[in-house]
């Protein structure tokens, strides 16, 4: 089992949007915006029932959720893992996850009446988070690009 690191943990702790990664049916990734939070080192997650992100977890549960702060997206983490997906027919893990986000209950983006599930991503692989210039320099042996701010 991974154990997050302090820095991966508060951008998950924190608003901060994540994207989702799974793999298509064919192959190639598919990738989607979503509110996390954290329970314990895993990542959780509230999925429509009826979605490709959740039907491409069931096929093959290897997933890769990112994190980027909101206020310096240049800050983000990574983890990898295994997800499990158990249905939350009341929507609870979603309502919870629009307070953090939006300030109030979920304003229906799904659509009406959406069947819920909870997915949940057990890391098996999760760098420690860091300003992404940071992996820019360590990759490229160089400085940012010009259109980079730089941190302070």
């Amino acid at each position: 089992m991974v154990t997050l690191s302090d820095s991966v943990r508060r951008l998950f702790d924190g608003k901060n949007f994540a994207v989702l990664s799974t793999l298509e049916p064919d192959g190639p990734p598919h990738s989607t915006v979503i509110w996390t939070k954290r329970d314990g080192n895993d990542i959780v997650f509230a999925l429509p029932k009826n979605r490709r992100k959740t039907a491409n977890l069931i096929r093959h549960p290897k997933a890769t959720v990112v994190v980027f702060d909101t206020s310096n997206p240049y800050e983000s983490a990574q983890v990898q893992g295994i997800a499990t997906i158990q249905d939350d027919p009341d929507g609870l893990l979603v309502q919870e996850l629009s307070h953090k986000y939006t300030g109030g209950p979920y304003p229906g983006f799904a659509g009406p009446n959406p069947q819920w599930v909870t997915a949940r991503i057990t890391p098996d692989k999760s760098p420690p988070a860091g300003p992404t210039h940071d992996v820019f320099r360590r990759t490229h042996g160089d400085d940012l690009p010009a259109s980079q701010p730089k941190r302070h």
